[in-house]
């Protein structure tokens, strides 16, 4: 069964994540995403994580730091890094600021905790968790309808959604065990927790999508939701119109690359929507702006608009 994906059953969810192949636009989706949901009214909040500033120069912000700071109505964004997780959490159990720079910030103790595999993604996503659960002990509860993340690329993103899992079968009890299968619990609630998988109409994106949409299956168990293929050339004429062009023009170059184009546009479409028959692929056009990153995302979020609640307009 094909998912219609309409904004009443989107904005159900607390959890969006979005992924793909780095170089296809994800980050300038998610800023996308994140002004779209604001325009529907929903306190939404943006996190980028691995301590990146992408978003903040996309949002027109800068670096923002690990507190929410507001960019503008209804829209929120924060950047999130593994070591202030680290010291969020320690702080939570010990209370004193002085014990933890005395035992954590101990430069052998810091080499170990840098080089435990697993470790600081585990501490990104339980962050999430806690952003989207906001529960007693974890800081002021800031009440958002919606949390955005902007996961890495799709291999370390992969292993963001899974981290919990391997922790959760390894650990035999314990809180860290309790703390993994809290954030399983989220990240596996369909009701709760979805996707965007973004990409772009060239072959190896594509293939890294259909691998990602697999493994999330399989491996991650997480809801995949609307398939984004970001930065396709637009439909400037009719099909009639293109062949009265190429019988007048057969040479001309820029008629050939567009029709070049078109084609591989639709073959990597339908390429997406035959390898998986139970998700919908969403086209969002190639925006010709190169000065403000925020008027691209501005016209993509009205793209977005147009397909997810049937409105017209940028944001």
């Amino acid at each position: 069964m094909v998912d219609d994906w309409k904004s009443t059953s989107l904005f159900k969810r607390k959890l969006w994540i979005v992924t793909g192949k780095g170089g296809v636009g994800k980050t300038t989706l998610t800023a996308a995403l994140g002004l779209f949901a604001a325009s529907q009214g929903f306190r939404t909040l943006v996190v980028e994580t691995h301590g990146l500033t992408h978003l903040g120069e996309i949002l027109e912000k800068g670096r923002v730091g690990y507190e929410p700071a507001r960019v503008r109505e209804n829209l929120y964004l924060v950047q999130l890094t593994a070591e202030q997780a680290f010291e969020e959490y320690v702080l939570q159990q010990v209370k004193l600021k002085v014990i933890y720079n005395t035992v954590f910030n101990n430069r052998y103790v810091r080499h170990f905790i840098d080089a435990a595999p697993g470790l600081h993604e585990l501490l990104t996503i339980g962050k999430i968790w806690s952003l989207v659960s906001s529960p007693p002990g974890f800081g002021p509860k800031k009440n958002f309808d919606l949390v955005i993340v902007d996961a890495p690329a799709t291999g370390h993103g992969l292993s963001l959604l899974t981290v919990a899992r391997v922790v959760a079968d390894a650990v035999r009890i314990g809180p860290l065990k309790s703390k993994a299968e809290e954030i399983l619990q989220l990240l596996q609630n369909s009701s709760l927790t979805m996707t965007w998988l973004a990409t772009l109409p060239e072959e190896m994106p594509v293939n890294e999508a259909l691998e990602m949409a697999e493994k999330l299956e399989s491996e991650a168990k997480v809801q995949l939701g609307p398939v984004l293929m970001n930065s396709v050339w637009p439909k400037l004429v009719s099909d009639e119109a293109l062949k009265e062009l190429s019988k007048k023009a057969p040479n001309l170059v820029a008629l050939q690359v567009y029709k070049k184009r078109q084609s591989q546009n639709q073959y990597y479409l339908d390429k997406l929507q035959t390898s998986l028959p139970a998700s919908v692929c969403y086209e969002l056009p190639l925006v010709y702006q190169t000065h403000r990153p925020l008027e691209i995302a501005q016209a993509l979020c009205g793209r977005l608009r147009e397909l997810f609640s049937g409105k017209k307009g940028r944001a």
